[in-house]
């Protein structure tokens, strides 16, 4: 019985995926199913050699320390203008570009009798600077003040649902099935706000050193291509170590979560359902997926994601962990679609 993982790291597009080695581990029980989840790219994890488990098996085993610290209670959902805002970053970073290359230029355009723009210089203190660099400068820092502009605006939303002791949801379910429906009940004081919900399945990275240890490589060694080296001040529970500073958006370090729900790279959804009166019937993702696993290196992981309009705070997700049970069919290999690591690129739940 063994397990294989391929998984895509945060910035996947500087790596061919098929030129890398798998990393291999031994499972340590025999429970589950044989299981393949891949993509187009290449990214996959597998596990095999397992014999039949029994049908509904449940995942005894505790949720993994990322669920509780990133993958349960309140988060925002990301406003559509940091995606702009990032888009617009790389259109003024090549602008830049452009505009250096032109100023190197220059003096050669006037040896030739080319008439340029926005060369002549402009004194500010005792420098001079060109004229065009003095246009584009703000408007290269233009996009980064409204984005620190923007998360400093949820960072204030996120500490007033913080402070909102009455704000409030559970929700009453032992586990739901990895294929067919689910009937769910709301209870709390934030379920007359809540509208929509909707079943996930994902794979969890593992966790730092588990990754390590099937390479043999040592904690303070060179680490594979596409991980990133430890950085003090880290928690290697809470990631592969491949995104650091950049799946790391600005936080509360005092209240466990992110402003943000950080998106599982290969992941399944099931459909947005409408909630009445506090009930709703949830489907599963096509497949069937397999049920809730946690193995050192392979990890399937279910949550539950509610949407709610609240009318102080806005347009929040609340996400509860679930265990699903195995379905009572042989899993087939899935091939799912690769998420973006941003979750401000995360596809947006559908509104009344």
């Amino acid at each position: 019985m063994e397990e294989l993982y391929r998984h895509p790291p945060f910035d996947p597009r500087r790596l061919n995926a098929k030129e890398l080695s798998p990393v291999q581990g031994p499972i340590d029980r025999n429970f589950g199913a044989n299981l393949r989840i891949e993509t187009e790219e290449g990214w996959f994890v597998e596990r095999r050699g397992l014999n039949d488990r029994a049908e509904g098996a449940l995942e005894s085993r505790p949720f993994p320390s990322v669920v509780p610290a990133q993958r349960q209670g309140w988060f925002l959902e990301p406003r559509p203008l940091h995606r702009r805002l990032r888009r617009m970053v790389d259109g003024v970073a090549a602008l830049m570009l452009l505009t250096l290359l032109y100023l190197a230029l220059a003096p050669g355009f006037d040896a030739l009798d080319i008439p340029t723009i926005g060369t002549n210089s402009v004194r500010l203190g005792l420098l001079d600077y060109p004229l065009l660099g003095l246009i584009v400068v703000p408007l290269i820092l233009l996009p980064l003040v409204l984005r620190l502009t923007a998360n400093v605006s949820d960072l204030r939303r996120q500490t007033n649902i913080i402070a909102d002791e009455v704000l409030s949801m559970e929700i009453d379910v032992e586990h739901v099935s990895s294929e067919g429906t689910t009937r769910i009940q709301l209870k709390g004081s934030a379920v007359k706000h809540a509208v929509f919900a909707s079943l996930q399945c994902g794979v969890l990275a593992p966790r730092h050193h588990h990754i390590l240890n099937a390479l043999g490589k040592a904690a303070n060694g060179q680490p594979p291509p596409g991980m990133t080296t430890s950085l003090a001040g880290m928690q290697p529970a809470f990631g592969d170590g491949t995104g650091l500073g950049e799946e790391s958006p600005m936080g509360r370090h005092d209240w466990p979560g992110d402003v943000y729900l950080r998106p599982m790279r290969l992941a399944a959804r099931g459909p947005w359902e409408q909630i009445n009166d506090g009930e709703v019937i949830l489907t599963a993702p096509d497949g069937p997926w397999p049920g809730t696993v946690y193995d050192a290196l392979v990890r399937i992981h279910w949550e539950i994601v509610v949407v709610c309009d609240h009318p102080e705070h806005g347009r929040l997700l609340h996400v509860t962990p679930v265990r699903a049970s195995w379905p009572k069919v042989t899993v087939p290999p899935l091939v799912v679609v690769l998420t973006d690591g941003r979750a401000e690129h995360a596809e947006p739940a559908p509104t009344r």
